[in-house]
């Protein structure tokens, strides 16, 4: 749970503490549901913008009460995804590389009799790329992303390995052992109707 989870959890807390204990102190007596007369009346000013002003004082316990709790309910809501950024060369490649990114393994246990239950609770705080480039080897990696307010994995320079050396497929190619025939003026070109 982060700390701004905390305060608005304690926040919701205060605000139901303040709407029980009003209704105890109701049942009590401690405090009335009766009018009071308008110079006893109870206000409530905040910055000039929000105002409350009631001759039941004991309407302001639960006032107040839900206002904490709502407030608190509202800074509650999910949080926004956050997105992954990469920070990183592949060095010496001229062709287009593909790069996949992929979480970590999550396994889930099963029994014998092939039933499956299981939880997973995603973490994406360890990422597996896996890197590919026409002519070269596959690369995988495991990258660890930074906390959740920055979210950024720096992957480096990276190095792909050839599959074939370009000296080897140089020895491969050899010149034709024949010579193409000469081109003839007076031959028809090919396509040409005869």
């Amino acid at each position: 749970m982060t700390p701004f989870e905390i305060v608005a959890l304690a926040g919701a807390i205060a605000g139901l503490s303040m709407v029980l204990g009003g209704i105890w102190l109701v049942a009590k007596g401690a405090i009335t549901m009766a009018a009071t007369p308008h110079s006893d009346a109870l206000s409530i000013e905040w910055k000039k913008q929000f105002r409350i002003n009631t001759q039941v004082p004991g309407i302001a316990f639960f006032l107040v009460g839900l206002m904490f709790i709502s407030v608190s309910l509202g800074f509650l809501k999910p949080p926004e995804v956050v997105p992954i950024e990469f920070e990183g060369q592949v060095k010496g490649v001229d062709e287009p590389v593909s790069i996949i990114v992929r979480p970590a393994n999550w396994e889930l246990p099963s029994n014998s009799s092939g039933q499956i239950n299981g939880k997973v609770y995603p973490d994406f705080s360890f990422v597996v790329l896996l890197i590919n480039a026409p002519g070269y080897e596959p690369f995988t990696t495991s990258i660890k992303v930074g906390a959740a307010g920055q979210r950024l994995a720096r992957l480096g320079t990276l190095e792909l390995r050839r599959k074939v050396k370009e000296s080897d497929l140089e020895k491969k190619i050899a010149a034709l052992p024949f010579s193409a025939p000469p081109a003839v003026a007076n031959t028809p070109a090919f396509g040409v109707a005869q």
